[in-house]
Order: structure tokens, then sequence, then C-alpha cells
């Protein structure tokens, strides 16, 4: 009963992590991290990036959302797979 007690406290803990960071992402987009001030202060311009990934998050909210919902699948899904052929090596 008590392993049980801590799972939803954790479930919950993950959800209102997960909507306070989208709210947070909203609200903090249009603002530039510490980076990007740091070299607006200095003058200096971003390079061309030497890399560019397949899936971008784009520019506008509904873009980032839809990728980084795709991201956490697929990660959710690699480490359940991983955790599931692990767990018969075990056996």
């Amino acid at each position: 009963m008590v392993k049980r007690r801590y799972l939803k406290a954790g479930a919950a803990v993950m959800v209102a992590f997960a909507v306070g960071l989208v709210f947070f992402f909203i609200f903090s987009a249009s603002y530039g991290d510490g980076l990007e001030r740091t070299m607006d202060g200095a003058g200096v311009e971003e390079p061309e990036p030497v890399y560019h990934a397949p899936l971008d998050y784009g520019g506008n909210y509904p873009a980032a959302f839809v990728m980084g919902a795709l991201g956490f699948v697929i990660v959710l899904g690699s480490a359940y797979l991983l955790g599931r052929l692990m767990g018969k090596r075990a056996k």
C-alpha cells in the first residue's frame, strides 16, 4: 500500500512539472537565455550552425510542442524497450 502512495505522489509531481514546464515555455520563449543576452550585450552575432538536426523545434509554439512530445515518446519508448531487454537478460 505504501509503494502505491509513493507511485501516485511521484506521478502527481511529474504531471505538475510537465504542466508547469509548458506554461514556463509559453512565457519565457520570447526572452533570450543567458548566452543570447551576453552575446547581444557584447555585440556578437550568432554563427551558422555546424549541424542541422532532422527534426527542428521551429520558432512557434505548436511546432515546439509537437516536436517535444515526439521526443518524449521516443525517449520513453527507448527506455522501456531497454528496460525490457535488460530484464530478460537478468533472468
